[in-house]
């Protein structure tokens, strides 16, 4: 069996605990301090079902959640699990997580159960994915995630950052939208691979053009293509009295991206250069 990735989560940051070295996806060995990281290839076959109906994300968003981390936070209807997906991927042990989920999980087969170590409190289960693969974790201290986060309703996905999660009766998928690889969260069966039942949308979008759009317009022709924006400078008029709109994209328009990636627009007053508004 594998060994869980324990962590130990303290007022600033994440503490490790104890445990041992495994490879990640790689192939290079993962640090032997205090716990495993115990990476999944995966699967390539994305699991959102097709009658899943996408949220707006922003009701989802927090910038710190208590623990300077920003991203797009929920739990389960049944409260049973926590989830987020983050602007910038926490760095387990060497392997970056974009999504995960935290509760009253079943242990994903091949993995070792959550042990109590002496003297602290019972470390809480915690699936996770990013872009080398899916992690098992073990959580020890204060809920990893905050528990101000919205609920994301049965048969409803949030998409962000290139990643999906999808909130069902059966559990709660996060994938990471390039690869279709993730996991699955359930009290009863959790798995660290998706078995491709349903279908998800495509793992990659093309970024429309939105230079020259007000910055509404622009945001909603992202959010129309599966994408999400950053807008960066003012959104009425600029300091000549002219309209602020998009003057510069990046990515630029006609990259192929990840499903649910964050565009920042630049807006500019019109005729003018990108950040004069």
């Amino acid at each position: 069996m594998k060994m869980p990735v324990v962590v130990a989560v303290a007022a600033a940051f994440t503490a490790l605990l104890s445990g041992c070295s495994t490879e990640n996806s790689g192939g290079t060995a993962e640090p032997t301090a205090a716990a495993a990281a115990a990476a999944s290839p995966g699967s390539s076959t994305p699991t959102t079902s097709k009658s899943a109906k996408p949220v707006d994300s922003t009701e989802y968003r927090q910038d710190d959640d208590g623990f300077g981390r920003a991203g797009y936070f929920f739990s389960s209807p049944s409260g049973s699990f926590s989830c987020a997906i983050f602007d910038t991927p926490l760095d387990t042990f060497g392997l970056p997580i974009g999504a995960a989920c935290q509760g009253r999980a079943a242990t994903p087969p091949g993995e070792q159960d959550c042990v109590k170590p002496d003297g602290l409190q019972a470390p809480v289960p915690g699936l996770g994915v990013g872009p080398s693969g899916t992690q098992f974790l073990c959580i020890a201290g204060s809920p990893l995630f905050t528990s101000e986060s919205t609920v994301l309703p049965y048969r409803s996905s949030l998409i962000a950052n290139g990643y999906t999660c999808h909130s069902a009766e059966t559990g709660v998928t996060c994938q990471f939208n390039l690869d279709g690889t993730g996991f699955k969260v359930s009290r009863e069966a959790s798995s660290l691979t998706l078995d491709g039942d349903s279908q998800q949308p495509d793992a990659s979008v093309t970024v429309p053009d939105v230079r020259g759009e007000r910055p509404t317009k622009a945001e909603n022709l992202l959010a129309e293509a599966g994408l999400t924006a950053r807008v960066v400078g003012g959104t009425g008029r600029g300091p000549q009295g002219g309209q602020c709109v998009v003057a510069e994209q990046e990515p630029a328009a006609g990259t192929k991206v990840a499903t649910g990636t964050r565009i920042t627009v630049t807006t500019g007053e019109i005729g003018g250069k990108p950040g004069s508004c």
